[in-house]
């Protein structure tokens, strides 16, 4: 390494090191708070997001009966609540809405006359909420807690392969090497999981997301937030342990003004993992910027993998043969 790249490797490592330092702050704090009896004023940290995405798609000829279906609004979560939230259609088009097979709220619209232009936007106003008791409380709960085989109750479509996910002995391998040096808890676990892959693969962003599966990742060891999300995905349900894939938006500081960017994967909606965790529930991992999801993250879809919650999917008739795509993305502090 050059002088230059081990000094931005010693910034990068430091400020990992201070996000982490940062969540046991905020269990100790907590802690305390329990021990005198008075964890009902204890505060978790708050943020309140605005979030502007919007999508535009050009065609060189006209096109028509577009049918598109979008997952573009949060919803209420033990760690967010939605404000407001406000979809915008040109040409103007009617939205009715529905669920999917995994909750999701999902709004579809049909375009019928010609256009060249389509521009879908989604205006979200968001409040979010850390979590950090319960990062602490999985560095309670021993790895004998391991998911049971024979439990009926666990979420077969979160341990099962699909289509970005697959079986792969290698993938397996990997993860009972780092599951071997994991003995004390479910959080070391995770952490340990996330942090191999924060440590031995490196993040290319890509503004339209190329599909990969988790085994092209393993091997090839590049990728986005798309790609690292399935991949531990694909180790944690290697394991038996239910993991599905989450969708939305991260506030980054750096890009709210005129810093530079400090998380990876900001600029565009970002991906992460859940994973089950004993007397817990779903907990929140970040494995391309090596933290845990705190209220700087904003939720709006999960599913297996990324087929399950593409924000905006459709089809056309027409459009010519040369079509663009522009994505523009704001996500501010209020």
């Amino acid at each position: 390494l050059t002088g230059t790249s081990k000094c931005c490797l010693s910034c990068q490592t430091l400020f990992y090191l201070i996000a982490d330092l940062r969540i046991c702050t905020f269990t100790a704090i907590f802690l305390f708070a329990i021990s005198i009896g008075d964890q009902e004023s204890f505060c978790l940290p708050t943020m309140l997001l605005s979030i502007i995405h919007r999508t535009i798609y050009r065609y060189s000829d006209s096109a028509r009966d577009s049918v598109n279906e979008l997952r573009l609004s949060p919803e209420e979560t033990a760690r967010q609540s939605p404000q407001s939230c406000t979809l915008e259609i040109s040409p103007p088009a009617t939205l009715t809405s529905s669920r999917d097979l995994f909750g999701n709220l999902v709004h579809s619209f049909t375009v019928e006359k010609d256009h060249t232009q389509l521009s879908v936007t989604g205006r979200s106003l968001v409040e979010t909420r850390s979590c950090p008791h319960l990062v602490y409380r999985s560095h309670t709960i021993p790895l004998d807690r391991f998911p049971a085989d024979h439990r009926d109750d666990l979420p077969y479509d979160f341990l099962t392969e699909s289509s970005c996910v697959p079986r792969d002995p290698q993938t397996w391998r990997e993860a009972l090497d780092v599951k071997a040096r994991s003995s004390r808890s479910w959080g070391h676990l995770l952490t340990n999981l996330r942090n191999h892959i924060f440590e031995t693969c490196t993040y290319h962003e890509q503004k339209v997301h190329v599909m990969r599966t988790a085994t092209e990742v393993q091997r090839e060891r590049i990728g986005t937030c798309q790609d690292f999300a399935h991949l531990m995905i694909a180790q944690l349900r290697s394991l038996k342990i239910p993991a599905r894939y989450c969708s939305g938006y991260l506030y980054d500081s750096g890009l709210d003004g005129k810093k530079s960017p400090e998380l990876l994967g900001a600029a565009v909606t970002h991906a992460w993992v859940e994973a089950l965790v004993p007397d817990i529930g779903w907990l929140g991992i970040d494995p391309t910027n090596r933290c845990w999801v705190d209220e700087r993250y904003v939720s709006v879809a999960s599913g297996r993998d990324y087929h399950d919650i593409v924000p905006i999917r459709g089809s056309l008739l027409g459009g010519g043969k040369h079509r663009s795509l522009d994505i523009l993305l704001h996500v501010k502090a209020v």
